[in-house]
């Protein structure tokens, strides 16, 4: 069997493209999920001010730059910056398997920020595959002892944005 292919080792953890030439990585369990966590929090708060228009409300009174006779708008052009810069921390923490519940705890906060319209009535109104994949989210966050979004504690009613 070629070594991308999964398996399970002798401990019952399965691996991805595990060989017997491969060494663990140093560090904990999960330490590379959760360092992408903290860089999905950080630029995900960013966005979220910025897409509230907290920060761009200023600019657009005064702070559109002029480029030839196209204006530019600092708050947009961040947006695309931020969302150019989490595209491959998004990727990378869908890609690296989960070991224990802090890690799973990491994805189920990722998938709570790219599913946060699931947020957006209550529980009792949604469809139910909606209400399965909420409830999901937020068991697994409230097992990992983490909030749905940053800054969060468990919460019964946490919301991805904010």
């Amino acid at each position: 069997m070629p070594a991308s292919h999964e398996f399970r080792s002798a401990d019952g953890v399965k691996r991805h493209g595990a060989s017997s030439c491969e060494v663990a990585p140093p560090g904990p369990p999960d330490a590379m999920l959760v360092a992408l966590g903290k860089k999905l929090d950080a630029l995900s708060a960013e966005l979220t001010i910025l897409q509230n228009d907290k920060v761009s409300a200023p600019a657009a009174r005064g702070g559109e730059q002029l480029s030839g006779e196209t204006a530019i708008n600092p708050a947009a052009q961040r947006i695309e910056e931020l969302l150019v810069l989490l595209d491959p921390i998004e990727r990378a923490i869908m890609a690296t398997p989960a070991e224990t519940v802090v890690g799973l705890g990491v994805k189920a906060r990722h998938a709570a920020h790219v599913l946060s319209h699931y947020w957006s009535d209550s529980t009792d109104t949604l469809d139910w595959h909606v209400r399965a994949v909420r409830l999901l989210i937020e068991s697994t966050c409230s097992v990992a002892g983490v909030g749905v979004s940053s800054g969060q504690q468990n919460s019964e009613h946490a919301s991805p944005g904010g």
